[in-house]
């Protein structure tokens, strides 16, 4: 088993974390352990996990928290937060008057609406130039097929039907696709607007999801590391072999420490002999 230099052996191979960059204790500490899992933007950019996970990626943490807040804000609810902002208010689309009849009533007409038009900006701006916005949303959808990622999930079905314009196309894919809502998966929503935030995030979130993946389920006595009561031995076992502290370096040998023990000053002869099978020469292993 290895260990990073300074910190001594790893005695608890929950430690699959340690050895890519996460402290000592990560794996107990509940507080940062359970934000691996829940929480948002916000929540995260305190955890040191994720730090270590931005890190193990090539990112600096420092710089990387400083460039998201510039795209997303530097507080969930304060004025630097990006939203829409309705520069042109929309109109409603229905049936409007065009003209009066014979006899009285009057004839009525289709109007298509016209949609909003929205420029994003922060909160400040938009109030301060008087307009209404919008929040960003930031749920997020992956089709399992393609790989898109939008806010919500797009109905294939409604697509054939606008771009057809008849009910009968949008039959036949319906028929055809009529589980397309199985094609999208949730994201995990980050609170924050910015899809490449939010994607690296995710990065990040993975990482450190496979680290407590392989530690979940690994067997007890893996994951806590061997244990004394499991061989006989009282207390613990790291200190019973003198493995609780580090490797002591190298000591320098006397350069006739082997001489002195194994009196090896003196030659002495040997008295082996053997016997020459018949038909070959004796060779005399002593002489020139």
């Amino acid at each position: 088993m290895s260990w990073m230099e300074g910190t001594g052996p790893v005695q608890d191979v929950s430690a699959v974390g340690i050895e890519r960059g996460l402290s000592e204790d990560w794996y107990s500490d509940k507080d940062s352990r359970g934000e691996i899992k829940k929480g948002n933007f916000w929540d995260v950019i305190d955890n040191p996990l994720y730090q270590a996970a931005a890190e193990a990626k090539g990112y600096d943490w420092d710089d990387w928290v400083k460039e998201a807040k510039g795209k997303v804000g530097t507080g969930p609810n304060d004025g630097t937060v990006r939203v829409r902002a309705i520069v042109k208010a929309g109109t409603p689309g229905g049936k409007v008057r065009a003209g009066t009849k014979k006899g009285g009533g009057f004839n009525y007409k289709d109007q298509a609406g016209t949609p909003a038009e929205y420029e994003w900006m922060t909160v400040d701006e938009a109030k301060e130039k008087g307009l209404d916005y919008e929040a960003a949303k930031t749920s997020r959808w992956r089709n399992k097929k393609t790989g898109e990622i939008h806010e919500a999930k797009i109905d294939p079905n409604a697509a054939v039907q606008n771009r057809y314009g008849t009910g009968l196309a949008s039959s036949i894919f319906r028929r055809r696709n009529k589980d397309w809502e199985d094609d999208w998966e949730e994201l995990r929503d980050w609170g924050v607007h910015d899809e490449g935030v939010a994607e690296e995030l995710d990065k990040f979130n993975s990482y450190l999801t496979d680290i407590i993946n392989v530690n979940d389920h690994l067997h007890p006595i893996i994951r806590e590391g061997p244990k004394g009561e499991h061989y006989g031995i009282e207390g613990d076992i790291w200190e019973h072999y003198g493995l609780d502290k580090e490797p002591e370096p190298p000591k320098e040998l006397e350069w006739d420490s082997y001489d002195k023990k194994m009196n090896l000053a003196t030659t002495v002869k040997s008295q082996v002999t053997y016997s020459t099978p018949e038909g070959l020469q004796n060779i005399n292993l002593h002489g020139e």
